[in-house]
């Protein structure tokens, strides 16, 4: 591979990944230990992995669109290909915020607390309950009876959210990351691979968002450990690296497919590691072409996406099994990607205008959060440095 393209760099503050701020291209260059506590310095990141993000995020959408209207009994082209995404959105989607939040990792587990977790679990608790309530307020989607609501309001930490446990899961994968940063590196990354192929066969098996936290876990310690380097070759990236792993992923998923060994041991598993290759290399070609900077904007928007996108989806849902209304079989092709758009620029709304609201998409006391933590000099370095590159952010 050639010389990476040159990028100019301008430096912004380093504040919680959670709130949105636009970030730009940098690579980091994390001090070592010093004698005495340090807060940690400003950086920018690359915009490939605001793209990476932002992909991520849509196929989330997408994945979410497309389930609520087959739940109405909107069927489309869509519905089949959703489920084999499995292997491509959130393992990226993991592996994304492993590599923006190895910094955190390094402070003392207070530090990471008020940097970085108390606002996705009060996040997590409050739009749980509006998500719940929403539900509550609409026709029912399918039989579940309201109590059913009312009982997930009550137990978010026993049986996390069907939609939101992915900002349940990252304070939890944050923590875990923090006990075992001083363990030998390998260790982790084996057990939780261990874990991911066990979730991932059927072998462990609950029914509920447990079960892909379980499979995800290692993309995220994955990139805790790998994320410099990754940021450090990423770079050099050309078109056809991106068209050789999206042939590789795309034939090895059909002919998995094909052949029923979808649920074979290490199938799904080595599927994901590849599905993350091709969101990298089409994040860092699709971050040099100025017309499809928007999906680097929503990148940066991940969040507020996130909390909303499924509350259009909802009420579309709702209306449609209240009313009894045939969708024809074009509009059902086609009607998943409207409802994700629409459900997108709505969440870029919504947060566009309550953004100032303090508890909305913030904590609702601003002293919860702490952004200038120092590092913890008395205690090991969370993330060790990775090969071929700078510690890892």
């Amino acid at each position: 591979m050639g010389p990476p393209y040159p990028e100019t760099t301008r430096r912004t503050p380093d504040v919680p990944e959670q709130y949105g701020e636009r970030h730009t291209r940098v690579t980091d260059d994390i001090p070592a230990p010093a004698s005495a506590p340090t807060a940690l310095a400003p950086v920018n990141r690359e915009p490939w992995i605001d793209v990476a993000k932002g992909i991520a995020i849509t196929l989330v959408v997408l994945f979410h669109s497309t389930m609520y209207l087959g739940l109405a009994g909107v069927v489309g082209p869509l519905t089949t290909l959703n489920p084999l995404l499995d292997t491509f959105r959130m393992p990226l989607f993991f592996f994304m915020s492993g590599i923006v939040g190895a910094r955190a990792v390094t402070l003392t587990y207070r530090g990471l607390f008020r940097r970085r977790l108390v606002l996705l679990l009060y996040l997590y608790v409050v739009w749980s309950a509006a998500q719940h309530l929403f539900a509550i307020a609409l026709p029912p989607i399918t039989e579940v009876a309201d109590e059913g609501h009312w009982w997930g309001i009550v137990n978010l930490f026993v049986i996390p959210n069907a939609n939101l446990w992915f900002i349940y899961a990252l304070p939890l994968f944050f923590t875990i990351a923090w006990l075992t940063r001083s363990w030998p590196r390998w260790l982790p990354l084996v057990l939780s691979a261990v874990v991911s192929v066990l979730f991932s066969s059927g072998y462990l098996h609950t029914a509920t968002a447990w079960d892909k936290m379980g499979r995800y876990l290692f993309f995220f310690l994955l990139a805790l450990q790998l994320g410099s380097w990754v940021r450090s070759v990423a770079p050099r990236t050309r078109w056809w690296h991106a068209v050789a792993v999206i042939v590789i992923y795309g034939a090895l998923l059909a002919l998995v497919v094909k052949a029923g060994l979808i649920r074979a041991p290490f199938v799904l598993f080595a599927l994901s590691i590849i599905a993350v290759c091709v969101g990298i290399t089409v994040a860092v070609v699709i971050s040099r072409i100025p017309p499809l900077d928007f999906v680097r904007h929503l990148g940066t928007r991940t969040l507020p996406i996130y909390l909303v996108h499924t509350f259009p989806m909802v009420a579309v849902a709702s209306v449609i099994v209240a009313t009894g209304v045939e969708v024809p079989s074009l509009l059902a092709a086609v009607m998943p990607i409207v409802l994700t758009v629409v459900a997108i620029l709505l969440s870029l709304a919504l947060y566009h205008w309550l953004r100032g609201v303090r508890g909305v998409f913030t904590v609702p006391v601003a002293s919860w959060v702490d952004t200038r933590t120092v590092l913890d000099r008395s205690e090991p370095v969370a993330v060790k440095p990775s090969p071929g590159g700078p510690q890892a952010r």
